[in-house]
């Protein structure tokens, strides 16, 4: 999922109950159940949920194997946790990987970020906005005719996340990507996507993520309106590659 804009944006208000802005909805719980319906008619799911370290590993067992680098260790930094769910006009078979891990997908997915490729499905990413930072993105793929998965850390984080939701157990590729080497804002992430076939020309992408923010920086309330433009766009970006 992130992917998205700025890992920094993964913050929302926990004493805000369902909004929508737009037809981008927000579900109070972290591990929401679908509401593909919902979903089919354009609708956007997101939920967010912000904490220390050892609340994450004590609420959240599951999802905390999502750290595969350590940067929950970082000092003076908070875990956020998300979870999206859109559906996109695109059959199945676009997001294979060939064709997501290529430079000219990943250039127009990342917006005006600005892209180099540095290494084999590794990019360096610079953020050219009011206050431009780097960071790298690694990317890895997961299918039954293949797989980059790199170790057991990223291997077992793909396993628990396809747990969470039963219709994960259909998808064709699961996408797994990191970001580090933050130059400001964020100590690393990492999002996990689940492509799930739906109809000839629909497929539904489920995404969790966990970011460690700098603890200067979690400024919830004027970030999530950042985050629900950028999942809108994440899907709009899609749409039209």
């Amino acid at each position: 999922m992130n992917i998205i804009k700025l890992s920094i944006l993964f913050i929302v208000p926990l004493f805000i109950s369902v909004s929508v802005f737009g037809v981008t909805k927000e579900i109070e719980k972290l591990v929401f159940d679908l509401e593909t319906s919902n979903l089919l008619k354009g609708e956007t799911h997101f939920s967010i949920d912000i904490m220390g370290v050892k609340k994450l590993k004590k609420k959240y067992p599951q999802l905390a194997t999502l750290d595969t680098t350590g940067f929950s260790k970082t000092p003076q930094t908070k875990m956020v946790l998300t979870k999206t769910a859109y559906i996109v006009k695109k059959p199945a078979g676009f997001f294979d990987h060939e064709n997501i891990g290529s430079e000219s997908f990943t250039r127009h997915y990342m917006g005006d970020q600005k892209v180099k490729k540095i290494d084999k499905n590794k990019f360096k990413i610079l953020v050219t906005d009011n206050d431009s930072y780097e960071y790298q993105m690694s990317t890895f793929f997961d299918s039954d005719d293949i797989s980059t998965l790199p170790n057991s850390k990223v291997i077992r984080a793909v396993t628990e996340m396809k747990k969470l939701d039963v219709i994960s157990q259909s998808s064709t590729l699961v996408i797994f990507r990191e970001f580090t080497k933050f130059t400001k804002y964020s100590a690393g992430s990492v999002e996990v996507s689940a492509i799930i076939p739906l109809k000839e020309n629909k497929t539904l992408i489920i995404t969790y993520g966990l970011t460690a923010i700098k603890k200067f920086y979690a400024i919830e309330a004027l970030l999530k309106q950042s985050f629900m433009k950028e999942i809108e766009s994440q899907k709009n970006l899609i749409n039209q590659y």
